[in-house]
């Protein structure tokens, strides 16, 4: 009977559709998404990408190769330290989208993402930032 409990679990595993992560191989038919390197002295830092559309990125990466689209992307700051970030003060951790981008990519082009530091946003002072497009060498 366990046996055809874990079948059927298997089975039903099987036929639900694949969602897979847009990531691709280099090319010129691909693009490439680079959250290095950082500016501190711009307030320009750096970036290590963590999720695509809500999907999990197995491992650190700070670049990767992914097929043209429209993509959210979820970063985690690399800011070693943080110019005027109380680490105490919880309020500043609450803001959810501090760390998301939305981006248009187009094959044979390069996206540098970095996190900005702003002294006058509240309750977050970081944003994520488009810092600058290239074409892909």
């Amino acid at each position: 009977m366990a046996r055809i409990a874990v079948l059927a679990a298997l089975l039903l595993l099987a036929t639900q559709p694949v969602h897979a992560l847009p990531l691709t191989r280099p090319g010129p038919d691909a693009a490439q998404l680079v959250g290095f390197p950082g500016y501190p002295a711009n307030e320009l830092y750096e970036v290590t990408f963590i999720m695509i559309d809500g999907r999990n990125l197995v491992g650190d990466r700070d670049a990767l190769w992914i097929e043209p689209g429209r993509y959210q992307v979820t970063v985690r700051s690399r800011v070693r330290r943080p110019p005027g970030m109380d680490w105490r003060n919880p309020r500043q951790r609450r803001d959810t989208d501090y760390n998301t981008i939305e981006i248009v990519a187009e094959a044979g082009k390069s996206y540098q993402i970095l996190q900005q530091y702003i002294d006058d946003r509240e309750p977050t002072r970081y944003i994520t930032v488009l810092h600058r497009v290239y074409d892909t060498p």
